[in-house]
């Protein structure tokens, strides 16, 4: 049984034109010119554009009734009418009722009026759809990744030692480390956006601005540079799977308070494990791991403290997560526009 309303179902054909002309098997390119357009009979629900015609949709969510098809059939007379006033465009108007299923008998009678009857699947349309928005296809395929690293001050070093492009043979000299670990420290560097790995290593734009802020003869992250990372963090959440380990811990220790307070490290790190995306991927051991060194990550940003084995949210924590969703939003609310 379907169960969404018809404005939902209207809301991806008025977003998602590849999938109309999917659906109504149209080749050419169709362009959105009305929704909801306030006839005399009522209101159309989309008006679309072709190089040859104009496409009145009437979209419904539930199987085809015969009233259905009389009312496309007063749409199509009210555009008719306004094409004969020069209010629209005098092309030839094609009209279609669109529903998830059709009676044989109220396909017949579309057709014998004229109109063009398409089924088509809400299941397909709503999967389809999820799958097409960029914003959430990032965040659905974003998964922590482990680069070894359990503190973020471990790299400075190497940050610190590029001071024009370079490689990872000469950098593994420069700081007498390996280079399986240069490059494991590198990658980490990089989904926080700090380097650029694509042709020679060197630093990025914000890269140059956290050596700007480093305190000489300290390896620790000061404020500035703390400050900086997590501005980057939460302006781009879907941009790394780093990215999204550093705000899915924090978000772990924010959602499990509601139960209990501080969290335990074996609360912890199950749940993280299962938000991450990483439930089948990881075994105790590595689940255990990989929470250790995100919250390391995160209690060097200042987002979460540690007393002996429990976990506790800073203000500057809670103050990034309200940030972070405002921006996630923002980013979905655009890419489903």
């Amino acid at each position: 049984m379907l169960e969404i309303r018809e404005s939902q179902i209207e809301d991806i054909f008025a977003t998602q034109v590849d999938e109309v002309k999917s659906i109504l098997s149209i080749q050419e390119t169709l362009t959105l010119i009305d929704r909801q357009r306030k006839v005399n009979s009522g209101r159309i629900d989309l008006l679309f554009l072709s190089s040859a015609s104009l496409h009145l949709l009437e979209l419904k969510a539930v199987p085809s009734r015969r009233e259905f098809c009389h009312q496309t059939i007063g749409y199509r007379n009210d555009l008719l009418d306004l094409q004969s006033t020069k209010q629209l465009p005098s092309l030839p108007l094609k009209s279609y009722l669109v529903c998830p299923q059709f009676a044989d008998s109220h396909k017949r009678y579309c057709f014998d009026n004229d109109i063009i009857p398409v089924e088509f699947s809400p299941y397909d349309l709503l999967k389809n759809y999820y799958h097409k928005v960029k914003a959430i296809s990032n965040f659905i395929s974003l998964k922590p990744s482990n680069h070894g690293l359990w503190n973020l001050h471990l790299f400075n070093p190497i940050i610190y030692a590029i001071n024009a492009p370079t490689d990872i043979a000469t950098l593994s000299r420069t700081i007498e480390k390996s280079k399986s670990t240069v490059g494991s420290y590198l990658r980490l560097a990089n989904e926080l956006g700090l380097v650029d790995l694509e042709h020679d290593i060197q630093l990025s734009r914000l890269g140059k601005q956290y050596v700007a802020l480093r305190d000489e003869g300290v390896l620790k992250l000061n404020e500035e540079q703390v400050d900086l990372l997590k501005n980057h963090i939460t302006k781009n959440p879907f941009s790394s799977p780093a990215v999204y380990g550093i705000y899915t811990v924090v978000e772990t220790i924010f959602l499990l308070s509601r139960n209990c307070y501080p969290i335990p490290l074996e609360k912890a790190h199950v749940f993280f494990t299962t938000i991450s995306g990483k439930q089948s991927e990881w075994a105790a051991k590595a689940s255990r791991d990989a929470f250790i060194m995100y919250s390391n990550y995160a209690i060097d940003l200042g987002l979460l403290a540690k007393i002996d084995r429990d976990y506790y949210i800073t203000p500057a924590g809670i103050k990034f997560l309200l940030l972070l969703e405002l921006n996630k939003s923002i980013l979905f609310v655009n890419s489903a526009a």
